[in-house]
């Protein structure tokens, strides 16, 4: 997918920006999020991942 990074990348980029306690939690796409894209030969759903982030950064 155009544009998508590694988790490690992700981190690496939340670490060099200051932030700590990174924590990110993945979960597979809804049917109806993947649907969204029209793409019918493919199951996007072994490719899409949603993603909550938590991190903080000290003041």
């Amino acid at each position: 997918m155009a544009g998508a990074i590694t988790l490690d990348k992700l981190e690496r980029i939340l670490k060099n920006a200051g932030f700590t306690s990174i924590d990110i939690e993945r979960a597979v796409v809804s049917d109806q999020y993947a649907n969204k894209w029209g793409i019918n030969d493919v199951d996007l759903k072994h490719y899409l991942r949603s993603s909550t982030i938590t991190a903080y950064k000290p003041v």
